[in-house]
């Protein structure tokens, strides 16, 4: 809810001015002295300011009260209105600061005009200074999974309504992305989105989100993403107290209508944790999680999703490839890339590929990587390498340990589907299908 603070002298003025704002839903305050003016505009942060230049019985002119209010926040944008309007008053009112200079009497159409451009104004150079901050990088929702597949559908559909959605999944496996995707599909697409992430806030950050104090209104969480898509991460980590208040304005959507607030948003809820057992270990309220996924979207580790493995890889490798020089993998390099586990799932994929890619500029117009110039050291982390070191096992033993590696490993590659598998492999399917009963694998 917008808020304007009208400063004159006659309070007859002061309430047809606010009587015209009300009905285009802005919230109103009135002074009718420098004291007044300046003690309201400290307590209710105004969005905008009204002034008029000459006030009686008032300790400071308009044009004083003017620079007080820009020493206290230079942001607020402030309309100056009189009844003796001379050239050189509009000129010192814009040197000082004012957003613009109105003679009274005054078209009350043309007041709205211009308070809604004053907003405006002051709302885009917010916007402009902290755009880099605000808007990711446009980045697509690459592979060929049928996690991807079933996602992209999902994305449309849950753009379409506004029901809370709640995304789950461990550390980068693209759940802001995601969350994104959905605002770029959806009625807010035009805004930037508000989003917040909780692991980066102290108590009082989250006492300013969740304030029902007129002062900062504004600050509260559910005004800031009124009309916009609200997208809060690490949902997990809001101290129960916070959970019970963020839990109350859900459940009482209609708190700020006294203020003559609609809410109409879209909040989409990030967690790297499963909350169910956040529930278990008394972490997280049961009733906010009901509220909060309406929606439910589950992201599963990339080593889940092989399939979205080369097709990230080619996405990535063009983004990064400034010098377009042709970069390619070999088969066996793609090979131990797909069978490695990923522990930092798409994010870790997305920086070794840059890392890739910096460490492979040539001057050649095309290079082939092979499994030996693979820029990262996975032996560390791989947990279905090929076995290599069974000295101490007869030749017998030790080739049923190989086989075994190596098909676990194709079939981790190909998720499980054995057409794939047996194509890759050379062997026959019946065939395949032996030797997985005679090495103990099931397909399951």
């Amino acid at each position: 809810m917008l808020k304007i603070l009208i400063v004159d002298d006659e309070k007859d003025i002061c309430f047809l001015i606010s009587e015209i704002l009300k009905d285009e839903k802005y919230l109103t305050f009135s002074a009718i002295n420098s004291s007044e003016a300046i003690s309201h505009f400290n307590q209710y942060n105004p969005d905008l300011v009204i002034l008029d230049v000459w006030l009686s019985n008032s300790k400071l002119d308009g044009i004083e009260i003017l620079k007080e209010f820009k020493k206290i926040n230079n942001n607020v944008p402030v309309i100056i209105i009189s009844g003796h309007g001379t050239v050189d008053l509009a000129v010192s009112s814009i040197k000082n600061g004012a957003y613009d200079f109105l003679e009274k009497p005054f078209n009350s159409d043309k007041l709205v005009i211009l308070v809604k451009r004053a907003i405006e104004s002051s709302r885009l150079i917010d916007e402009n200074k902290n755009l880099k901050e605000l808007v990711s990088p446009d980045i697509n929702l690459v592979g060929k999974s049928n996690f991807i597949n079933q996602t992209k559908k999902n994305i449309v559909n849950f753009s379409k309504s506004n029901s809370r959605l709640l995304i789950e999944g461990s550390f980068g496996v693209g759940k802001k992305l995601i969350a994104n995707k959905i605002h770029q599909n959806s009625k807010y697409k035009n805004k930037i989105p508000i989003y917040i992430d909780f692991a980066t806030l102290n108590e009082s950050n989250l006492q300013v989100l969740f304030s029902e104090d007129i002062k900062n209104l504004n600050d509260n969480l559910f005004i800031r993403s009124n009309m916009n898509t609200l997208i809060l991460s690490n949902i997990d980590q809001i101290p129960l107290k916070f959970q019970k208040q963020f839990l109350f304005f859900i459940e009482n959507t209609d708190f700020f209508n006294s203020s003559n607030i609609l809410l109409d948003q879209k909040i989409i809820t990030i967690s790297e944790k499963n909350l169910k057992d956040e529930i278990d270990n008394g972490n997280f309220l049961f009733r906010l999680y009901e509220r909060i996924k309406v929606d439910h979207l589950k992201c599963p580790s990339l080593s889940e999703r092989v399939p979205d493995i080369l097709p990230i890889l080619n996405y990535y490798i063009s983004k990064f490839n400034s010098r377009k020089m042709e970069l390619v993998f070999s088969n066996s390099a793609i090979s131990k890339l797909e069978m490695f586990d990923w522990p930092g799932n798409v994010a870790q994929l997305v920086n070794y590929i840059e890392k890739t890619v910096i460490l492979n500029q040539s001057s050649n117009d095309r290079l082939v990587l092979d499994i030996d110039n693979l820029a990262l050291e996975m032996g560390d982390y791989s947990k279905d390498q090929i076995a290599t070191n069974n000295y101490d096992l007869s030749l017998k033993d030790a080739r049923m340990e190989f086989e075994k590696e190596y098909l676990l490993s194709q079939i981790k590659r190909f998720n499980g589907n054995i057409t794939k598998v047996s194509e890759f492999t050379g062997m026959e399917r019946t065939a395949l299908y032996r030797k997985l009963k005679s090495l103990n694998i099931s397909v399951k």
